[in-house]
């Protein structure tokens, strides 16, 4: 073998301090490729949701979540990320759910995390992505979002589904808009007190199974739902 160069030499500050800084021309990220390609199917199907807030002693507040891979063409374990944005420290806390299973976990939002506030995020494979902001003392913290997949009554084919609850003392109208996939809306929903509504967005038959939607109160500004992913169907499908 030929003999190599040592690589113990270390180069000091006094070499290094007369050099100039790097100046990049521009840090402009490249632009994507327009337009999709073929997606085989993935076998999984990833879903997760803000459950509940549960109000403990103490200023404790727990952010309940929960963690779903479950249906037809969930066949293998899907990986999940759940990582708080800010308020508190924002180490991401890693999960796998094995198909077929659930899981959940809770993030104190209470004093000295936030103190009520919270931006916390959930990731998982293929661009799944929820995230959940508010602020626990405020009215928000009496709103539910929760989503599911099940067969449209109208196409028979697999959509989301959103249940809009309220259980603050007063009637609150939710904003449901659509960030990407599709042009229409947004859709408003004035559910009582005490009530909740349910709607379904057709993102297999319309939107080869990719949906990415918000969600806002008009009784509160801080808080929003965001759902983003793709419904699996065990079929090949596109890029998103």
């Amino acid at each position: 073998m030929p003999s190599l160069p040592s690589t113990a030499k270390v180069i000091g500050i006094g070499t290094c301090a007369p050099l100039p800084n790097p100046a990049p021309q521009t840090n402009a990220l490249p632009a994507q490729e327009p337009g999709t390609r073929p997606a085989r199917a993935l076998p999984y199907q990833t879903n997760g949701n803000l459950d509940r807030l549960e109000f403990g002693t103490a200023g404790k507040i727990l952010a309940w979540f929960s963690m779903a891979n479950q249906g037809a063409p969930a066949r293998s374990a899907a990986h999940f990320s759940i990582q708080p944005t800010a308020y508190r420290s924002t180490e991401p806390w890693q999960y796998t759910v094995d198909a077929g299973g659930t899981a959940s976990d809770s993030f104190n939002i209470g004093t000295g995390y936030g103190d009520g506030k919270y931006d916390i995020t959930m990731t998982g494979p293929n661009r799944f992505l929820r995230r959940f902001t508010g602020d626990a003392t405020k009215a928000g913290k009496g709103l539910d979002v929760a989503a599911r997949y099940a067969a449209a009554p109208d196409t028979g084919r697999t959509a989301i589904w959103f249940r809009l609850s309220n259980a603050s003392t007063a009637a609150v109208k939710f904003t449901l808009r659509s960030n990407n996939y599709r042009a229409d809306g947004p859709w408003t929903y004035t559910v009582p007190a005490g009530g909740s509504t349910e709607d379904y967005f057709n993102a297999v038959a319309g939107q080869n199974g990719w949906y990415d939607f918000t969600v806002t109160a008009d009784t509160d500004s801080t808080w929003s739902r965001r759902y983003t992913g793709h419904i699996e169907t065990g079929a090949a499908s596109i890029s998103g």
